[in-house]
């Protein structure tokens, strides 16, 4: 008779410590596809943020201005030119090629959220649709499909990732919050709602964790520290043992014995995993702020930078306004994936750039061999001097799609019954804009303050999404994607704020 062993049974015996656990083959029914006493295998919904447009401003797509020198070509911008599987992978996309990916998304374009192109007035919003002041009027009915009345940047009703916290249960936390992007880089302003991306209701925004280290401690620690004293004192604990394993490591052994050779090759992949994040984490000081003030520790962790020298490619510094957010995203896309494999929380949004973003993106574009002098906000609009378009916004595109690569890669390399997390799973990538009419004006194109022509990513396979395709819709509402894949993941919903229906492609 092979050996049963109830997921309940295992965290019970690993004595209460909040160490969460992979889905092992020995809680499996035979075909490896929902447990053996009961239920399916979870589910899990992720949104990635990045704000940002997807073209420049009065740039048509196949326009650049690259090192001084115009230039027409296609493939920069992120919309491929072919529908269907087998398309031309674009200059955004790259990282997901990299990592050998085209087959695990969908690419949805074409999207658009209405407004008026008649009246600025609010009453004339249509349902679903955008108040004319961008950037604010169009952050709400993209986050949760309910009209902007106003340029505020807030959300009406709640985001999909919070209407999907209310229906889960069994899991430590009902959603895991996180932000790469620690400050706002621009002097004399402040982040006015831009920080938020997750409404739990009207204008009930649920703050991010800009803090790797301290979301470690809320996941694997069960502690947060409120307080300086506190946070010295848990520090000190958690100096003093080799690793939160430690405490479970003799009935951990015992377990090892009992299960068959793949989950036991699974679980001390798994307890590794940990073990070293856990290391990486303690070796990476956070950036101290508000009431919790985290001791340095050991290790080289990068500041949180000051505001920009200024806006133009003439005024910004190469060393301001950038905090590092490629190791910040790095590391928080590491938790989320871990919290996702432990089942720790099967809801989650990474919020890697604030909407109109002022990160300065000298840093990630010069890694990428196109430095551009510019925020990131600056970078859709004017650019620099020598760099302007089509690529130097697909360049910064690019880098989000990186870190949304490198999570949906690591929920694909991570096995789970007969498949893998993402297979279980809906991962979105959300840019803040399209590029198109003006919202403002209703009449300039090729604009970065857009509502029009839209593009999601939606990588995984839970309930029936079928990846591998671009899907080229005709103005559908960005909201219709995010219903289809609340629905995939087990939402019951037939609406999303004030938008129905769903985007039946990315159902095969």
């Amino acid at each position: 008779m092979s050996f049963v062993l109830p997921r309940r049974t295992l965290l019970r015996a690993l004595g209460g410590i909040a160490v969460g656990l992979p889905v092992l083959e020995c809680m499996l029914n035979r075909n490896g596809t929902a447990y053996a006493q009961a239920g399916a295998l979870p589910l899990r919904y992720a949104v990635v943020f990045a704000g940002q447009a997807i073209g420049g401003d009065g740039w048509a797509e196949d326009q650049s201005q690259v090192m001084g020198q115009r230039i027409t070509q296609t493939g920069d911008f992120i919309v491929p030119a072919q529908t269907g599987s087998g398309y031309t992978p674009t200059t955004p996309l790259g990282p997901l090629v990299d990592r050998d990916l085209l087959s695990d998304f969908n690419l949805v374009s074409g999207m658009k959220i209405p407004f008026s192109a008649s009246s600025t007035d609010a009453a004339d919003v249509p349902a679903g649709g955008a108040f004319r002041d961008f950037h604010g009027g169009g952050a709400g009915p993209l986050l949760c499909g309910t009209r902007s009345t106003s340029s505020s940047f807030t959300c009406r009703s709640a985001t999909s990732d919070q209407i999907l916290a209310k229906e889960s249960s069994g899991t430590t936390l009902s959603s895991l919050v996180v932000r790469a992007q620690p400050a706002w880089y621009l002097s004399g302003s402040s982040f006015s709602g831009r920080q938020y991306i997750s409404y739990s209701g009207d204008g009930d925004p649920v703050e991010a964790q800009v803090s790797p280290l301290i979301v470690y401690r809320s996941l694997f620690s069960n502690f947060t520290p409120a307080t300086s004293s506190a946070d010295a004192q848990h520090d000190f604990e958690l100096r003093a043992r080799t690793s939160v394993l430690s405490l479970v490591l003799a009935k951990r052994d015992k377990l090892l014995g009992r299960v068959g050779a793949a989950d036991k090759a699974r679980l001390e992949k798994h307890f590794d995993e940990i073990r070293d994040l856990e290391m990486r984490l303690s070796a990476t000081p956070t950036m101290s702020g508000g009431a919790c003030q985290v001791p340095m520790q050991p290790g080289d962790d990068p500041p949180v930078g000051g505001d920009n020298a200024g806006s133009t490619s003439d005024e910004i510094a190469t060393n301001t306004g950038y905090s590092d957010e490629d190791t910040r995203a790095r590391l928080l896309a590491d938790l989320v994936h871990m919290a996702f494999v432990c089942d720790l929380t099967r809801v989650a949004t990474l919020q890697i750039t604030s909407f109109q973003s002022h990160m300065n993106v000298f840093p990630i574009t010069t890694d990428l061999g196109l430095p551009v002098r510019a925020d990131l906000h600056e970078c859709g609009h004017n650019g620099d001097a020598n760099n302007r378009g089509t690529l130097p916004v697909s360049t910064t595109l690019k880098w989000h799609i990186s870190h949304y690569a490198y999570l949906v890669d690591k929920l694909k390399q991570t096995q789970e019954g007969a498949g893998t997390v993402l297979d279980n799973s809906a991962v979105i990538f959300m840019p803040e804009a399209g590029h198109g009419t003006q919202l403002n004006d209703a009449t300039s194109t090729d604009q970065t303050h857009s509502v029009e022509k839209m593009v999601l990513l939606v990588a995984g396979r839970a309930g029936g999404l079928a990846p591998g395709r671009h899907i080229a819709t005709s103005g559908a509402h960005p909201g219709q994607v995010l219903l289809t894949a609340m629905q995939a993941v087990g939402h019951t919903g037939t609406t999303f704020g004030e938008v129905s229906g769903t985007v039946s492609e990315l159902l095969g």
